[in-house]
């Protein structure tokens, strides 16, 4: 079953116990954020998860539960808390919420963005109430509420489900070492250490390098979401751009992406055997 927002997109299926969060891929701008905004749509694509939606389309058509954001992260950032308000773009004073003080909202990418990938201030004057409150109202809160609604049923089937948050980071952010892919547990407090593992030793296999917890541990889906000790896990995938695409250009490599994207099916296919039969997983 299509369960849809005009702002998201999500199917249900109990049949298995895994669901797919996409919340950094969406590409659809609105034309009066475009229109009020100091930068162009192409530098604000450098701040998507470009591509990370197509890579999983094989699970998606063959019916998994996901959830998918249609918007871009520069309009709404459904991978923050709600609170990880920036003050400097508001145009009136806010409580003095303590998320409001995060490291992200520090950097300018708290839940609604103030700059691009690049630094650039993406607004000229400052935003009123009342448009980040539609935006949240709008975009954010549909995003969490169909999450939330995929756990529940799912939950009700499978004493241990996993959510696969899958994200892509950009090369440059990797400086000690080759990476390919990451994966985020928040230190096993998201997702047991079972799960976290056949992941890994998985990937391994198909000749990934892969690393925990580095440098992403996992953000707010990761972290909120994650019950390891009460069946509900999430493991954050963070893909490193440079293995699939041309980040200069935003261009794909369809022979990459088609290898990897048959290798992430067939992770997901493996870890949904080890869900159902698996005995140790907490």
């Amino acid at each position: 079953m299509i369960l849809e927002y005009s702002v998201i997109e999500s199917n249900l299926n109990c049949s298995l116990p895994i669901i797919i969060s996409i919340p950094h891929s969406g590409t659809n701008y609105n034309k009066n954020f475009l229109k009020n905004i100091l930068l162009s749509k192409n530098e604000l694509q450098y701040s998507e998860d470009s591509y990370v939606d197509e890579l999983l389309i094989i699970p998606i058509k063959n019916d998994i539960s996901y959830v998918k954001a249609l918007f871009p992260r520069s309009y709404v950032d459904v991978n923050r808390h709600p609170l990880e308000l920036d003050p400097l773009i508001i145009s009136t004073d806010i409580p003095n919420f303590t998320k409001s003080r995060s490291t992200k909202v520090q950097n300018g990418i708290g839940v609604i963005h103030r700059v691009s990938a690049y630094g650039n201030e993406i607004y000229d004057n400052p935003l009123i109430r009342k448009d980040i409150v539609n935006r949240l109202l709008n975009n954010y809160f549909p995003y969490h509420k169909t999450l939330k609604n995929l756990i529940k049923n799912i939950k009700n089937k499978y004493n241990n489900i996993l959510i696969l948050d899958f994200h892509s980071m950009p090369s440059k952010s990797i400086i000690s070492k080759d990476i390919d892919i990451a994966l985020g547990n928040n230190y096993n407090l998201s997702s047991s250490e079972y799960i976290t593992g056949k992941a890994k030793e998985y990937l391994k296999l198909l000749n990934y390098s892969i690393e925990e917890n580095h440098p992403y541990s996992g953000g707010y889906i990761t972290k909120n979401y994650g019950k390891p000790e009460s069946g509900i896990n999430v493991l954050q995938i963070e893909i490193n751009r440079s293995i699939y695409m041309d980040e200069n250009t935003l261009l794909r490599n369809k022979n990459k992406m088609k290898l990897l994207s048959n290798n992430l099916d067939s992770l997901i296919k493996f870890l949904n055997i080890q869900l159902i039969t698996g005995n140790n997983i907490i």
